[in-house]
């Protein structure tokens, strides 16, 4: 009974030790399948932090390209914006242009009637340019003929005038030296003896003249150009219209007979010696001047 209850304490016990060197067997097992799960654990580790870098590596980079491609699409559609507004611009410029050409193509219509007109006018021109051309040569030739009518009207205007004036005929000088023992001497041609000038003269007109009271001046001018013994009345002269003395004056009452005039001008003192001048005015109208010597 005992060495049953032995054996089966032994069978026991190696039952107890084979389960307990396979649990030490399984244990090694594990413990070297653990060790070298782990080994592997440690490299897939690495790999997958390599890979964790990687990773951010490459997110940072489709982060940056995602950036760009924003950045470039906000590019492109800023350009597709201004393509968009240019276009627009182009077509509002295209439809002015074409408006443009539009009222262009109705001014040359405008214009190629004008032109028609034009042609119409530079016929009528010419026919106008002809008439004118034969008024002209008529307009030559009644200018020439007014011409030779003015000059004939002149010429008788001139004849008419000069017939209606009065004219002074025969204007003669007397000088008288005044001597007490002797007799008068007269034509005396030294200044320091003439004491008397007389002159004399013929008033005579034409039947056109107009008759009625006219008056006659006349003027002694010393060498000097003074007038000599100046009255305090003065007459204006017609051509210039300067009023001026005189030395002696004649009213006359003129019929159509021709009139003797006689002026006597007395010397009280000595004249010098020079050219003295004589000069007759009718109405202020200069008739006649003449020269006196005296040494």
């Amino acid at each position: 009974m005992e060495t049953r209850d032995q054996y089966k304490q032994d069978r026991t016990l190696k039952i107890t030790l084979g389960i307990i060197i396979v649990l030490l067997l399984l244990s090694l097992v594990g413990m070297f399948v653990f060790m070298n799960r782990s080994g592997n654990l440690s490299d897939e580790k690495e790999l997958l932090q390599a890979d964790k870098q990687q990773l951010e590596t490459d997110n940072q980079r489709v982060i940056a390209e995602r950036d760009a491609s924003q950045e470039e699409a906000a590019e492109y559609k800023r350009e597709k914006e201004r393509l968009q507004a240019d276009h627009e611009q182009k077509v509002r410029e295209m439809g002015a242009r074409i408006n443009h050409f539009r009222s262009r193509a109705a001014e040359v219509a405008e214009l190629k009637e004008q032109i028609e007109e034009f042609k119409q006018m530079q016929v009528d021109y010419e026919l106008l340019q002809e008439q004118h051309d034969g008024l002209v040569e008529e307009h030559e030739v009644l200018r020439g003929k007014f011409a030779v009518l003015s000059e004939q009207h002149e010429l008788l205007q001139d004849s008419i005038s000069g017939a209606r004036d009065m004219k002074v005929y025969n204007v003669r000088h007397l000088t008288k030296w005044d001597r007490w023992l002797w007799a008068d001497r007269y034509n005396v041609n030294r200044a320091r003896r003439v004491d008397q000038t007389t002159i004399t003269m013929e008033l005579d007109g034409t039947p056109f003249t107009q008759q009625g009271e006219r008056v006659v001046y006349l003027n002694m001018v010393n060498p000097y150009g003074e007038v000599m013994y100046p009255s305090q009345e003065e007459f204006t002269i017609t051509e210039t219209g300067e009023p001026v003395p005189y030395t002696q004056k004649r009213e006359v009452d003129f019929t159509g007979e021709s009139l003797p005039l006689e002026f006597t001008i007395d010397h009280p003192e000595r004249l010098e010696a020079g050219t003295y001048l004589i000069e007759v005015y009718l109405d202020g109208s200069l008739l006649r001047s003449s020269m006196v010597e005296f040494e």
